[in-house]
This record gives C-alpha cells, structure tokens and sequence, in this order.
C-alpha cells in the first residue's frame, strides 16, 4: 500500500510542476496576481480618505464681501485693530485678520472705522456650504467701539451669492475676545451677543 501512495504522490507532484512550467499557466497566474495588486492598492488606507476627499472636492474658494456699520453713539468709531470670524451650521469657518483697506474707502490712508459709517471689506476662502449664521468680532486695543450691525456676502464662481444673518450689535465690543453671536443651531435670534472660546484662535 505504501509503494502505491508513494507512486501515485510522485506523479501528481510530477505533473504539478509540468503544469507549473506551462507557459499558459504561468501567464495566466501573471495576469492574477498583477490584479490582486491593482486591487489591493486602489482601496484608501483608511477609512477618513473617502471622507476628506469628498470634503476637499467642495473646497474651492469664494470671495466674501463683510459689510460692518459702526453706529452713531458718542465714541463709537475705533482706530484699533479688528479681526471677524464667521461660519456656517456645517461646522466651516474662515478668519479675517485685521480687518483694513475696505473697498468703499475714498482715504488713501485708512485710519478705522467712523462713527455712522459703513465698511465694507473683502476676503477669500473655502467655499462655505450654507449661509453664514455665526459671526464673532475681536478688538485688540484700547479704544472702545460701537458696532451696528454686520453682515457677510459669499459669492462662488458662478455669480450665486448667499447672504448672511444680520448680526446686530449695538453695544460696545470689549477687548482681546471674540465677541458676537452663534444662530447656526438655535431658533430664535433674539440672543445677546456673547464671548467666544475658540481655543488658540
């Protein structure tokens, strides 16, 4: 019995390898494994990337028109500088660093915002996916301002343009804080403005 198993495994091991050296055969598991590896490389490496590039698809950029009135209070108007934040419900936001050389302006030399005046200032940036619904102002320095009201402007590359909220203000903005509303999850929009925490920002 041990002679025939030993026969019968010697054969089948012979034609395995007369199989294996059929140039056939050898294309065809060339052609399979040059697959599996194309298969295997076109899946991401996590499973964020599908995510992040649907994401990154949507992220060209916009121009944004901010128009800020400074009201007519006494000691409204401010010479120091003034940054805004804004964003939509879908979590995307853009900063403005000193707000200065607003388009409007006939100075040569901008020197802040005027008493009963109104501004307007131009940025760019990501697109934003929804209408602007949070707007936070930081002053940094010691006069005291008295904004109005705010409002943003997004316009794609199509000539579609979204408008904002109107955030008004109406009272004096306090110093080195982010300082404004947040409508994106709330129903009414008779909030007081408030600080902002947004970490190193």
């Amino acid at each position: 019995m041990c002679h025939w198993i030993e026969f019968i495994s010697g054969y089948v091991s012979a034609t395995v390898k007369k199989i294996c050296r059929h140039p056939l055969y050898v294309t065809k598991v060339s052609i399979l494994i040059i697959f599996a590896i194309a298969l295997l490389t076109s899946f991401p490496a996590n499973g964020n990337q599908a995510t992040n590039k649907a994401f990154q698809g949507f992220q060209k950029n916009c121009s944004y028109s901010i128009e800020i009135e400074t009201s007519c209070a006494p000691s409204a108007e401010t010479t120091d500088h003034v940054s805004v934040r804004f964003s939509d419900s879908q979590g995307d936001w853009i900063i403005v660093k000193h707000l200065k050389n607003p388009t409007n302006g006939k100075k040569k030399l901008y020197v802040g915002f005027g008493r009963c005046a109104i501004d307007m200032f131009e940025a760019s940036g990501p697109c934003m996916r929804e209408k602007v619904c949070s707007l936070y102002l930081k002053k940094v320095g010691s006069d005291d301002w008295r904004p109005g009201w705010v409002k943003v402007h997004q316009q794609d590359g199509n000539g579609v343009v979204k408008e904002s909220y109107m955030f008004y203000f109406r009272v004096f903005v306090p110093e080195n804080v982010w300082y404004g509303f947040n409508y994106c999850h709330s129903k009414g929009y008779f909030y007081m403005p408030h600080v902002g925490s947004f970490g190193e920002d």
